[in-house]
């Protein structure tokens, strides 16, 4: 793998919180650790959420287990509280508005250092509602989050350039977030470049290319996409509906987030009637549909066990759903556990039900660990990584997936032969074979000028 390019390189996330964002945290880590892998000396992270000290250093743990971890993470109302006065200096006078309710960040002491305005609003973070910075001077505003998050990064990056001794030198922002990438589609710094990732479809169910877009977000920034020097796609029929329908995009990239296979020693044998779920407990993952399809499932595997890791605001609905089907005996919900890949390990089949996905991470970690896939046919991801890994079945087609769980769970051979399929499936997802591409766009983007950034198309209908 060739040398990294000569630059710095900056992750951006809202926040880094594994237990609640499932996939998307670790799809982030994955980025770390691939920036890392092509010899990036120290990644950094940079987070945005007024979570405490003590959670944020228990969700690093659980984002970055690895002890030698190269990544460095900085969170932006960790060092207001530790010096405001730098924030303080960008200020200007004003005062908060009145009619807004706002939400006080406090010191170890107790003392308001900030004051956040609380918006009632999916869009909450555009708002130009005054933020208040606070200090012995008295207190002075800035014009909403946009200006707030705009000081910490230029900040940061003025700090990059002193330690680099270079006042021209190329910083590469990665950005994880619709909501940061938003907010910094107009930084007109010439020498930074601006990647942006993407985590999800961009379209409501039933999900086919004409389908509505999910909501007012990706409506706002798919007319950003001019702005930023690359768009990173985990699938290639996401990047091709995007291009088709809103026009293509010269910075667009398909690189799916890198699977790392487990190194440990399998098992010899799996636990022959155990199917596997791992996502979070939400209306898109419908977990509901693979708890009503699973009376079917006995009818013809009557020792089957599904097992369900993962967290979120359904499960108590969800477990409610599981005892009134008189389920509790077959159906477990585990959930969130840093023990899924042992859990890969030793069990038959992976299910997937969801309504749609951007690439589906534990997919490709149960490709990687041999273990045959059954999953909806949705967009995107599951048409683009299984393969001959497992067995596609129409969106929402209950008696389809009992009939494929039923088949793998009694056939041994077809499972044999199902299984080394999902290995080599997963080969496509190894960081050696992701590395070389991100390397070469990462190479490409820094090359090339920036993108002008001062105004953007309006093309997303």
């Amino acid at each position: 793998m060739p040398a990294p390019p000569d630059a710095d390189f900056v992750v951006l996330t809202s926040r880094l919180a594994p237990h609640r964002d499932g996939g998307y945290a670790v799809a982030v880590a994955s980025r770390l650790r691939l920036l890392g892998s092509i010899g990036v000396a120290r990644p950094l992270l940079l987070t945005f959420d007024a979570g405490g000290a003590d959670e944020h250093a228990k969700d690093n743990r659980q984002a970055f287990p690895d002890p030698d971890s190269n990544v460095e993470v900085r969170n932006l109302f960790e060092e207001i509280l530790h010096d405001p006065s730098w924030l303080y200096e960008k200020a200007r006078e004003g005062r908060a508005d009145p009619d807004a309710a706002y939400r006080a960040i406090r010191d170890g002491e107790g003392r308001e250092v900030v004051s956040l305005p609380v918006i009632s609003d999916s869009a909450w973070y555009l708002t130009d509602t005054p933020v208040v910075v606070r200090a012995d001077g008295g207190s002075r505003t800035m014009a909403g989050f946009r200006e707030l998050y705009m000081a910490w990064l230029t900040r940061v990056v003025a700090q990059l350039r002193s330690r680099a001794d270079d006042a021209d030198r190329c910083i590469v922002v990665i950005c994880e977030s619709k909501q940061l990438g938003e907010l910094i589609a107009d930084w007109a710094d010439p020498k930074v470049r601006i990647v942006h990732t993407v985590h999800n479809s961009h379209l409501a169910a039933p999900c086919e290319p004409s389908s509505c877009l999910r909501d007012d977000g990706w409506r706002r920034w798919l007319a950003l996409l001019d702005r930023f020097d690359a768009v990173i796609w985990p699938t290639a029929s996401q990047e091709d509906d995007v291009a088709e329908r809103f026009g293509a995009h010269e910075g667009s990239v398909v690189i799916p987030t890198p699977i790392t296979a487990d190194s440990r020693p399998r098992p010899r044998r799996r636990r022959v009637r155990e199917v596997l779920m791992v996502n979070r407990l939400v209306d898109q993952k419908r977990v509901d549909t693979a708890i009503t399809s699973w009376p079917r499932v006995l009818q013809r595997v009557p020792d089957a066990h599904l097992h369900v890791y993962g967290d979120g605001p359904l499960r108590t609905l969800l477990q409610n759903l599981i005892e009134d089907r008189g389920l509790a005996q077959s159906v477990h919900l585990h959930g969130y556990s840093d023990r899924v890949r042992e859990a890969m390990a030793v069990s038959t089949a992976f299910l997937s039900t969801s309504a749609f996905e951007g690439q589906n991470l534990a997919i490709g970690e149960a490709l990687a660990s041999g273990l045959p896939v059954v999953a909806f046919d949705v967009c995107y991801g599951p048409r683009d990584y299984v393969g001959g890994g497992g067995i596609l079945v129409a969106p929402g087609d209950t008696e389809g997936v009992a009939s494929a769980l039923s088949a793998l769970l009694l056939d041994e051979t077809a499972r044999a032969e199902m299984s080394e399929r999902a290995v080599e499936q997963s080969r496509r997802l190894s960081p050696e074979a992701v590395g070389e591409t991100f390397s070469r766009l990462l190479e490409d983007v820094i090359a090339r000028p920036a993108r002008p950034r001062t105004s953007g198309s309006e093309r997303a209908a």
